[in-house]
C-alpha cells in the first residue's frame, strides 16, 4: 500500500510540476506575442509614407499638386481624368524620404508612355514598355503600398 501511495504522489508532483511548467510557458508566449506586436506595430508605422501627388502638362509646363498625401482613390480618379492625347506627367513625391525621391509615369498616346524613379542621385526607367493608363495607374499604386513591393514587381535601369 505505501507503494501505490508514493507512486500516487509523485504522479501528482509531475502532473503539477507539469501543468506548472507549462502554464508559465503559454504566459511567456503570449507576453512574448504582444510585445512582437508593439515592434511589427511601430515599423508599420515607420513604413507609412508621404505621397504627394502632383500633375504637369507639357514639357516643363505648369505643375499642380492634386495631393499633399496621396491614396488610392485620388491617383485612380487623377490618372482617369488626365487626357493622355496631350503630354502629361503625374508624379508621386515621397515626402518622408531622407533625400528627394520620385515616381512618375509620363508621356501621351502620340508620344508613348513612360515611367521613370528620380532620386537625389539617379533616374531610372522603367524597362518593359507600358501600353495603358491602366499600367500607369497600377504602377503609382503599387509605389503607393509600399517601395519593396513596387520595387519586387517592376525592373527599372
Amino acid at each position: 500500500m505505501n507503494t501505490y501511495l508514493i507512486i500516487g504522489v509523485l504522479v501528482l508532483i509531475g502532473i503539477i510540476t507539469l501543468g506548472s511548467f507549462y502554464g508559465k510557458r503559454k504566459i511567456w508566449t503570449r507576453d512574448k506575442e504582444f510585445f512582437n506586436y508593439g515592434e511589427t506595430h511601430n515599423e508599420n508605422r515607420q513604413e507609412q509614407r508621404i505621397l504627394k501627388l502632383t500633375v504637369t502638362i507639357g514639357f516643363g509646363g505648369d505643375e499642380k499638386t492634386i495631393s499633399e498625401n496621396a491614396n488610392s482613390v485620388v491617383i485612380v480618379e487623377t490618372m482617369q481624368s488626365t487626357n493622355w492625347n496631350k503630354f502629361h506627367i503625374v508624379q508621386l513625391e515621397d515626402l518622408s524620404s531622407k533625400g528627394f525621391k520620385a515616381l512618375h509615369v509620363s508621356g501621351s498616346f502620340d508620344d508613348g508612355l513612360a515611367s521613370g524613379l528620380v532620386t537625389d542621385d539617379d533616374h531610372v526607367l522603367l524597362v518593359k514598355k507600358i501600353k495603358t493608363v491602366d499600367q500607369m495607374t497600377e504602377i503609382l499604386l503599387d509605389f503607393l503600398k509600399g517601395e519593396e513591393i513596387w520595387r519586387d514587381k517592376y525592373k527599372y535601369k
